[in-house]
């Protein structure tokens, strides 16, 4: 429901002509989805794995670029033109890759926009003192879990309440 939101939103954009280039590193199963659906979308993209093999299940209609290197590496970062970059996404599975990569992304290239996947719940902390915008995936699970248990409740005393009546 919020991606088809955020895709409506982001469509608008697209219609103004607003060219928005970003840059995804690791070409996991996070990597690659959202790599897939920004450049669906119209977004600029360019992913970045070290694993050629991550690279290949990228689906043929992905229309952005495609770097086989390190991110933590200058040359590659050079290479995906980190300096014009609007936005770079962190999703390794490694906390300290995507730390690292995020700090050069904003204090070295200038990036305005970065988003790092935070794995290890106990580097939240991290990661935003250093003004990096997270996603927590179990973070995000126990807050979905919260939400779908106080809905349910709340469903439950509504539906108690009613057969009292």
């Amino acid at each position: 429901m919020l991606t088809k939101k955020v895709t409506e939103e982001v469509k608008n954009l697209r219609s103004i002509n607003y060219k928005f280039y970003v840059i995804v590193v690791g070409c996991g199963k996070i990597g690659l989805e959202v790599a897939s659906r920004l450049s669906h979308i119209g977004f600029n993209v360019t992913i970045i794995d070290k694993n050629p093999d991550s690279i290949s299940r990228l689906p043929e209609d992905y229309g952005g670029f495609v770097i086989v290197g390190d991110a933590t590496e200058r040359e590659t970062m050079e290479r995906a033109k980190a300096s014009k970059a609007d936005m770079l996404i962190a999703t390794t599975e490694d906390d300290t890759t995507n730390y690292f990569v995020s700090l050069v992304g904003a204090k070295i290239y200038g990036i305005p926009s970065i988003i790092s996947l935070v794995n290890n719940r106990e580097n939240v902390q991290l990661f935003e003192r250093s003004g990096i915008n997270i996603i927590s995936p179990i973070n995000l699970a126990v807050e979905s879990f919260e939400r779908s248990i106080l809905e349910g409740l709340e469903h439950s005393i509504d539906y108690m309440a009613g057969d009292r009546k």
